[in-house]
């Protein structure tokens, strides 16, 4: 069968718009959808890039942290005694014969670290004098800090304060092999 000039051109022509739709089809279409669930990819990742460097600066920072305490825990000693350094910075701040009572308070435990809590109570301070002891216990080399802290003026002289408060520190726990 031949076919005219004009026939040859339109079966052409209709070859190459079904190959071109299958091209599309199978072809374009699905590279172009590929590129764009990448493109989506790619912003997913780079904030998840963003979050891993953002973490690795807190893990870091933390890090860094525990290193300094464990070698301040480690530069302490290991006879370090918290009630008797309590007593001594109060002997330095002059309120020793303000103290009620010193008792341990319910200690925790990790894997690295045991802290250890004292309650201790004051009564009759000045409020000069219990600035002066608890800067001193805060700003101690010995790790010390205050955890809860409850100052109530007396009724006569609210200049002379009655104060209960919990300071704890940690102890490295030796470390078994």
């Amino acid at each position: 069968m031949k076919l005219a000039g004009r026939e040859k051109l339109i079966l052409t022509a209709g070859g190459v718009a079904i190959a071109l739709l299958l091209f599309f089809q199978f072809g374009l279409s699905p590279a172009l959808g590929r590129l764009k669930t990448l493109d989506r990819l790619v912003g997913q990742k780079e904030r998840d890039v963003q979050e891993m460097k953002a973490l690795r600066e807190t893990y870091l920072s933390r890090k860094a942290v525990m290193e300094e305490m464990n070698h301040s825990l480690s530069q302490r000693g290991k006879d370090f005694a918290i009630f008797s350094f309590l007593e001594d910075l109060a002997i330095k701040a002059g309120v020793k014969s303000n103290i009620v009572y010193m008792k341990p308070a319910l200690s925790t435990s990790s894997e690295l670290y045991r802290e250890s809590s004292v309650e201790m109570k004051l009564e009759g301070i000045a409020l000069q004098q219990l600035i002066q002891y608890l800067y001193q216990i805060e700003q101690a080399p010995q790790t010390l800090r205050i955890r809860r802290l409850l100052i109530k003026p007396r009724l006569g002289n609210p200049d002379i304060l009655d104060i209960t408060f919990l300071v704890s520190t940690f102890y490295l726990l030796e470390k078994t092999s």
